[in-house]
């Protein structure tokens, strides 16, 4: 009888933990699965618009300095002599006024190619010689929609369709190089050396936005 309730209570003990093995199991994938579902959820898909969009085909992306001349002083600056393009820039001189290096501050837009002038720089006693470098420069506002943070070296622009460009290497803010939700950047990309000025396109994993260039 003692033999007979021994073997029971062994069958029963076995068979909870038979029970209690599968159910471990069962609760075990339960967990894996939930975690495989969130690990595989998908992030969300980057939204962005561009806002605005210009294209200047006859910018003043540099200027060479073919003579500095000398007798300049700080203060005046570089303009056309002709044509109201827009175009303006500052100078830095050396110890004799001669003109060393040129800042642009505007690029302006011409049809041709105009010819410069100091502005102001007090009286010369040898005129700087100045010669334009025109070229491409774009200009747009983008506008980050979604509820995700782009990495700039995650987004690619396209003028035209042609030569992808990444967007940190025309874009380089002093503080950040991600592009927050609800945030919008100001793009000036000057002297972009592509023929493109019909559309401009920007890529950012699966989303892709284009604007016409005004």
């Amino acid at each position: 009888m003692g033999a007979s309730v021994g073997v029971g209570g062994l069958i029963i003990g076995i068979s909870m933990l038979v029970v209690f093995s599968m159910a471990y199991q069962a609760i075990s994938l339960q967990i894996e699965s939930g975690m495989d579902r969130i690990e595989g959820a998908d992030e969300p898909i980057p939204a962005f618009t561009i806002d605005d969009a210009v294209i200047y085909t006859g910018a003043i992306v540099d200027v060479t300095i073919v003579g500095g001349g000398s007798g300049y002083s700080s203060g005046g600056t570089i303009v056309t002599s002709s044509g109201t393009g827009g175009f303006s820039a500052t100078y830095t001189i050396d110890g004799s006024g001669a003109i060393t290096s040129v800042a642009i501050t505007s690029h302006g837009n011409y049809s041709s190619l105009p010819t410069l002038v100091v502005n102001g720089g007090g009286t010369p006693t040898s005129t700087a010689s100045l010669t334009a470098v025109r070229g491409n420069v774009l200009y747009a506002n983008l506008t980050n929609t979604g509820s995700t943070t782009i990495a700039h070296d995650d987004a690619w622009m396209f003028l035209d369709g042609q030569d992808a460009t990444q967007f940190s290497s025309v874009y380089n803010p002093s503080l950040t190089d991600l592009w927050f939700s609800g945030e919008t950047l100001f793009l000036n990309w000057f002297d972009t050396g592509l023929p493109g000025d019909e559309r401009m396109t920007l890529t950012v994993g699966s989303t892709t936005v284009g604007h016409r260039l005004w």
